[in-house]
């Protein structure tokens, strides 16, 4: 059997369909059934304990000696855990605000259907059942596109202001805890400025619809990619990757796992802007990347009208 000898986050990869795929078997090795490697490797962040023999530094407490003496049991089903460290006595002196609480899960918000912003996206004229059912159903489309939209958005700004309270809370703290020689303290500590992110998902103009398809086409065409239109200002297209052959002629390669499918998709914002949207459907993700850049170089003229 092949044994990794390095599982951590970093090397753990989740695709769209929350399938797990583990990567960089750099330190990866052949183990057969019934015998020991030994030879140690791997993150020493992520090592587990193998004989539990330590020592600790005379200047720590009882607590943090407690706390560590228990993450360090070799017995994996006696060993602390993680939620079991959270509500440990040493773990809660001072902790902030904003990380003694972990905030709402995205996944588990997005399960549920918010009728707030199911009634926006139904003024923007969609159709309340179909909206539903897609959204049940997973299904990508106009409205569903919308709704994530502004769901992400909703979520952003509560988050923001979730921490906001917590840093601010824990910037009084430090100055309390700070001697008055070192830091003069203010009557009133001056909140944080709510900044708003200008940020989009997609390429935006303010360009006119058919002057961004028109646009669009020219820089597929530049770039050898062929389409065909499947809706309104909706297109889906096909990119093979060209490569120069040993005397020099570049060659357009088969349409094997080089091949990049994808869609395009222009919306309307609410801020009267038309966001272009990409969405790959197959292909390598790297070489989808690098597709997406050439073209928004290609259509930088377009970017400067925002």
């Amino acid at each position: 059997m092949v044994v990794h000898r390095d599982l951590k986050p970093e090397n753990l990869l989740l695709d769209s369909k929350h399938n797990i795929k583990i990567s960089d078997f750099g330190f990866s090795n052949v183990m057969r059934d019934g015998y020991f490697l030994k030879t140690s490797c791997g993150s020493p962040n992520y090592a587990a304990p193998e004989r539990g023999l330590y020592t600790f530094p005379c200047h720590l407490s009882a607590l943090p000696e407690d706390l560590i003496s228990k993450m360090l049991v070799v017995d994996p089903m006696k060993r602390i855990t993680v939620g079991q460290i959270r509500e440990h006595e040493w773990f809660k002196i001072r902790l902030p605000r904003y990380l003694a609480v972990p905030p709402p899960h995205t996944s588990q918000q997005a399960k549920k259907i918010d009728e707030g912003i199911l009634l926006q996206v139904t003024k923007m004229g969609f159709n309340r059942d179909q909206l539903i059912e897609s959204l049940n159903n997973r299904i990508q489309n106009e409205a569903t596109v919308s709704y994530y939209l502004l769901f992400d958005n909703r979520f952003h700004d509560t988050t923001a202001g979730y921490l906001g309270g917590g840093f601010q809370e824990t910037m009084v703290q430090e100055c309390l805890h700070t001697s008055s020689s070192d830091i003069a303290i203010p009557n009133r500590l001056p909140a944080f400025p709510n900044t708003e992110k200008k940020w989009a998902l997609g390429f935006e103009s303010r360009a006119h619809p058919r002057e961004i398809m028109t646009e669009v086409l020219k820089a597929l065409r530049d770039l050898n990619v062929s389409w065909k239109n499947i809706g309104n200002y909706n297109i889906k297209c096909l990119y093979l990757p060209r490569r120069a052959n040993d005397q020099g002629i570049v060659e357009t390669e088969g349409a094997g796992t080089t091949a990049v499918k994808f869609e395009m998709q222009l919306y309307k914002t609410l801020e009267e802007k038309y966001l272009l949207d990409l969405m790959r459907v197959s292909g390598p993700q790297l070489q989808f990347l690098d597709l997406c850049a050439d073209l928004l170089v290609q259509l930088r003229v377009l970017g400067n009208s925002n």
